[in-house]
């Protein structure tokens, strides 16, 4: 793999800060992502493990469950509107007048994560499991939770129980490879990974991810899966902006320019002016990386990493009281930022090469 130019930027990205997370402190969101959107609430009697959670059209009843109860019709019908407070009412009435009802539990765990009440959510997935252990939905759900809040363990437990009845489960592959990252498991993680990837291709996020774990294991094979992300990602800007930067850590420059002119064209802006710099830079394009910087500081001026790099290119060319205005500048914007100390080391850098001028 080739070496990226400079360290990544202290940014927050749609994916990055989720799966980094699980690196930094073994908690990951397998569920969260670039514009996505949560699982509808499901209705009484079908497995929602049985089709896409993401689809949002109600799987038929089989003829051997029972109709859904009005509590579970009436949780759904406030669920898909948004009324997420009287769809966990609805849902916990229902559970408690049938307890066996692992419809009314599994969406009473949906509604309960609406609710940012991830311990209910908790509970309510765990006892839709106890009525019914293969509940492919509530093994991904539950599993995610488990990642969001760093129970590797749980997480990884809960995913492979649910693999051994849905080995097809794309999410729970995901789950558990995200798990086993977090435990320093590469091998094993980037198998689970590469099988999530296999089994929906057309999953944006799960190609990133993968590539983003390649990229953090510095193993070559990312680039293939920052093209079908690319590709896949249309007109979803902070999703591009991801792919872009993980094409950077790759050291795949050129593609990363061209993911940035992506960007750039959708919106304009500091840090994807920046980042585009940077891949400039790896490029050894010199004129186009200052001119990046140039416009990113005048775009967007509150945004510090751009000042930083901009000194820096500034300083190669000796000018170094517009350098040092550049370093003071991220300085004030980001006084305990990622690049505090470089900035002051090389700002009293500049500062020193400014006396030996005179």
């Amino acid at each position: 793999m080739k070496s990226s130019p400079n360290e990544p930027l202290d940014l927050r990205r749609c994916l990055a800060v989720a799966i980094a997370a699980a690196l930094v402190s073994s908690g990951a969101s397998a569920s969260g992502g670039c514009g996505g959107s949560s699982p509808p609430a499901q209705t009484g009697g079908a497995d929602p493990g049985a089709s896409s959670l993401s689809d949002s059209t109600p799987a038929a009843s089989p003829a051997s469950e029972p109709p859904p109860s009005a509590e579970l019709a009436a949780g759904i019908k406030a669920f898909d509107a948004g009324n997420f407070g009287d769809a966990r009412k609805s849902f916990d009435a229902a559970a408690k007048k049938n307890p066996k009802d692992y419809q009314a539990l599994m969406n009473l765990g949906l509604a309960c994560e609406k609710l940012s009440d991830p311990a209910a959510a908790e509970s309510a997935y765990k006892a839709a499991l106890a009525v019914k252990p293969d509940l492919e939905a509530a093994s991904e759900e539950l599993s995610a939770l488990d990642l969001d809040a760093g129970r590797v363990d749980e997480a990884t437990a809960v995913a492979r129980a649910g693999l051994a009845k849905h080995p097809s489960s794309g999410a729970l592959h995901e789950n558990l490879g995200l798990a086993l990252a977090a435990k320093g498991d590469q091998d094993g993680a980037t198998k689970e990974l590469s099988q999530a990837a296999q089994i929906t291709p057309a999953d944006p996020m799960l190609q990133l991810t993968l590539a983003h774990w390649l990229n953090v294991w510095h193993v070559r094979g990312a680039a293939p899966h920052l093209d079908q992300a690319r590709d896949l990602a249309k007109d979803d800007y902070a999703l591009i902006a991801s792919v872009g930067y993980e094409y950077r850590m790759a050291g795949e420059f050129d593609s990363c320019v061209k993911t940035f002119d992506r960007a750039v064209a959708l919106k304009d802006g500091g840090e994807v002016r920046t980042e585009r710099a940077l891949c400039r830079l790896g490029l050894k394009d010199d004129k186009g990386t200052l001119a990046d910087l140039q416009a990113a500081v005048q775009k967007e001026p509150t945004y510090a990493p751009a000042h930083y790099y901009l000194g820096g290119r500034l300083a190669m060319t000796k000018r170094y009281k517009d350098a040092a205005a550049e370093y003071s500048k991220y300085l004030e914007l980001a006084p305990s930022g990622s690049l505090a100390q470089r900035a002051s080391e090389r700002l009293k850098g500049a500062e020193d090469a400014m006396g030996k001028k005179k």
